[in-house]
């Protein structure tokens, strides 16, 4: 009888929390679309194909796709606007086999370019916006660099009150007082070579990747520092609470597996959310009311929205 209803209860527990099922949004073996980033208005998804070349933009409601740019690079690491309007990119170019780099944004609506600074061989860091849009930034030998784009300051966002910024800095991360331009570098983890730094939305944690080794996350000046095992390329919920990213495996040419998890920001609930033993999933960003989940599936090429509620 016991055990009648023990399963019993499991059974009822697995009803109340189905598997949810993935919607295929573009992509094919032959046409890779990878890296897909929702806007902050949550009405389009940007990604971009192999080799992150050029950048393209997903309309969820007419179901459309526009590309914006055919750049070299241009799909590696770019950043929406925080009015959805705009992608700031880093861009590269090859001139007799040298590579060259500049910080350019695209206008969404009409595919339009702005160059932001020159071109140059050395651009280690990739470029980030600053002062609600209307400076691009990049972290340059030292120091912050800024970049005018031109953007003014919507309705609501205070002139007074501008956030911090949180970039990587060589072995280091920095954070600038944008008030006071002043900057400091601390290391919460010692002797490591920091990857895929992410800011909270409310920008007082950041989450970041430990080379070779663990996912961490602390507040924005290195304190209450936690350690969430291995990952890769985590990002922050729009509530700020929990933390999406992947755990691969590899042969050392390619991924062999792939699962996509979420995790509390103090590290407890961790949750596979995907729980696949053929299907590899890279690269998940959060939908802005935090109920879906967009990735990339390494094994065919193709993008897919997944409802998480």
């Amino acid at each position: 009888m016991k055990l009648y209803f023990l399963f019993f209860f499991l059974l009822i527990a697995f009803s109340a929390y189905p598997q949810s099922s993935k919607i295929y949004l573009t992509g094919s073996p032959d046409e890779i679309a990878m890296n897909p980033l929702f806007s902050p208005d949550g009405k389009q998804i940007a990604f971009t194909k192999t080799g992150y070349t050029g950048i393209w933009i997903y309309d969820l409601s007419t179901k459309s796709i526009k590309q914006i740019t055919d750049e070299t690079s241009a799909g590696f690491g770019y950043k929406w606007s925080y009015d959805s309007k705009y992608i700031l990119s880093r861009v590269a170019e090859y001139r007799d086999l040298k590579r060259y780099n500049a910080v350019k944004m695209f206008d969404v609506q009409t595919g339009e370019a702005k160059q932001l600074s020159d071109y140059r061989t050395m651009m280690p860091s990739l470029p980030d916006w600053a002062f609600f849009n209307e400076k691009a930034y990049i972290f340059n030998k030292g120091n912050v660099e800024f970049f005018e784009t031109g953007l003014k300051v919507q309705g609501g966002q205070m002139r007074w009150k501008k956030p911090d910024i949180i970039y990587l800095a060589n072995n280091n991360i920095g954070k600038m007082n944008l008030d006071s331009e002043t900057q400091i570098f601390y290391s919460p983890v010692k002797d490591v070579d920091y990857i895929n730094l992410s800011v909270s939305p409310y920008n007082n944690k950041i989450v970041f990747e430990v080379m070779g080794g663990n996912m961490f996350t602390c507040n924005i000046d290195g304190s209450n520092l936690v350690d969430l095992g291995k990952g890769n390329r985590p990002r922050w919920a729009p509530d700020g609470n929990k933390i999406i990213f992947m755990i691969t495996k590899d042969d050392g040419h390619e991924f062999t597996a792939s699962d996509i998890f979420s995790i509390n920001a103090d590290g407890t609930q961790k949750i596979n959310l995907t729980n696949t033993d053929d299907v590899i999933e890279l690269n998940p960003c959060f939908a802005p009311d935090g109920k879906s989940i967009v990735f990339d599936v390494y094994n065919n090429g193709s993008i897919y929205l997944m409802n998480i509620e």
